[in-house]
């Protein structure tokens, strides 16, 4: 009888028993469905913006004709004007605001008219070598492949040459280095650009004659890489 009463004394612990553990597997199992969810539902990290605005650099390759001018006399003649060309290569840092630096080839031409006959007498050729310090604005943007724009330069140019001519005139005859304020207007297309520009020197071309600052009108196309 002492042992019959025993088992029923532990048959309601054991039952409280299996009970405490199932609620706590039951407990730990709805926790580890929550926490899966919410990782599932989480939102993706958001990735880092991209970085934008930044200014384009680009390099150019252009060429074109150009009419010089000088001014003064000599007793004989009478400056003219001549058509020469140019060649030339320009690294730009661009944006709204944009600066150029280059370096050109100028084949400058100038006339002369013979003041006895008023025909003209030949010309005289002058080779330099042409850096144009640039800065400029891009004023107006045509949709996302055109923009036209207005520059000013500052030219240091150093005279490398002297073509013969019937004047008797040599390198040692004019001006080694001369330098030139530039200012013009241009135009980007796609890959291809163009400007139109004017330069004026502030000092003499000939060294033996006064007034005889050159100035010229150019014409550039070239292509931007």
């Amino acid at each position: 009888m002492k042992h019959t009463s025993n088992s029923y004394v532990w048959k309601p612990i054991a039952l409280v028993v299996v009970l405490i553990i199932q609620n706590n597997v039951v407990k730990a199992q709805d926790t580890v469905k929550v926490t899966v969810d919410t990782a599932m539902a989480a939102p993706p990290a958001a990735k880092p913006a991209a970085s934008s605005g930044k200014e384009k650099k680009q390099f150019i390759i252009y060429a074109g004709p150009n009419s010089n001018t000088m001014g003064g006399s000599t007793d004989k003649y009478d400056a003219n004007s001549g058509v020469g060309y140019h060649i030339g290569v320009a690294w730009q840092k661009s944006g709204f605001i944009y600066g150029q630096f280059g370096l050109r080839y100028n084949n400058a031409v100038y006339g002369f008219q013979s003041k006895l006959t008023n025909n003209d007498t030949g010309d005289l050729k002058v080779q330099a070598i042409d850096i144009p310090l640039t800065a400029g604005i891009n004023f107006l943007t045509i949709g996302q492949i055109a923009n036209l724009r207005a520059f000013v330069s500052a030219m240091p140019s150093f005279r490398i040459g002297v073509s013969d001519n019937h004047f008797g005139i040599d390198k040692d005859q004019v001006n080694s280095f001369i330098f030139y304020g530039q200012l013009g207007i241009g135009a980007n297309v796609a890959f291809a650009m163009i400007d139109i520009g004017y330069n004026y020197g502030f000092s003499d071309l000939m060294k033996n004659f006064d007034n005889t600052n050159p100035s010229q009108w150019f014409l550039s196309l070239g292509i931007r890489f």
